[in-house]
């Protein structure tokens, strides 16, 4: 039978000890632990709930001043997110009327974030974007553009289709896309798709409960 010292005994203790402090100290900085899913009151319909959330990939797009607007821009914040374009008749003005007046309810936090994406870049130019978000005249509204492949490396990371119609004899075409309102919290993650139809009450409602929720 091997005999081990008691020097080695208690180096062996204090080895252990420090690996299992060690441990204690890093591994919940390492885990970051998701809680159950959100559930809402059967009342809401047409929403997901992402669990575990949808991590967004880096990216490179411009706002409608010209500046740089990256991945880091939605550290820390929530933010209320649509995909569209400036020459749409009917689903991206009316859903952008609906965020403005959701920002200015008394009981939507006020460092909300409120971004208009362009899948169309070809035509979205900034002077464009800038017409468009100067209409609903709303300080919290940003609109971002960037290069075809950096709007398909963002969209298509999150689930959001867009396609393009054949243009009319004016050069003006259709641009097809997905409808939703993503929830995005702070650290860069989907965390709900709120389908359409999209209505200021339902909209403040989620938005609230998954704030709320996943920020504790």
């Amino acid at each position: 039978m091997a005999i081990v010292s008691q020097n080695k005994v208690h180096i062996i203790v204090i080895v252990l000890i420090t690996l299992g402090v060690g441990a204690g100290l890093f591994l919940p900085s390492l885990i970051d632990i998701e809680p159950a899913p959100l559930v809402l009151s059967e009342k809401i319909k047409g929403v997901i709930i992402e669990s575990p959330p949808g991590v967004l990939p880096d990216f490179n797009l411009t706002s409608q001043n010209g500046t740089p607007f990256t991945k880091k821009e939605l550290d820390g914040k929530w933010s209320l997110v649509f995909f569209g374009y400036t020459n749409c008749p009917d689903v991206c003005p009316t859903t952008m009327g609906t965020l403005d007046r959701v920002s200015r309810q008394q009981d939507v936090p006020t460092d909300t974030q409120y971004l208009f994406v362009s899948v169309d870049p070809k035509r979205d130019t900034a002077e464009k974007l800038k017409e468009f978000i100067g209409f609903f005249k709303n300080d919290k509204f940003t609109a971002l553009r960037g290069e075809r492949a950096e709007i398909d490396k963002l969209t298509e990371k999150i689930g959001v289709t867009f396609d393009y119609e054949e243009a009319g004899a004016d050069g003006n075409y259709i641009v097809n896309h997905y409808a939703a309102i993503f929830v995005i919290d702070p650290k860069a993650r989907v965390r709900a798709y709120i389908l359409p139809p999209h209505d200021v009450a339902r909209v403040t409602e989620v938005y609230r409960a998954v704030r709320s929720y996943y920020s504790g």
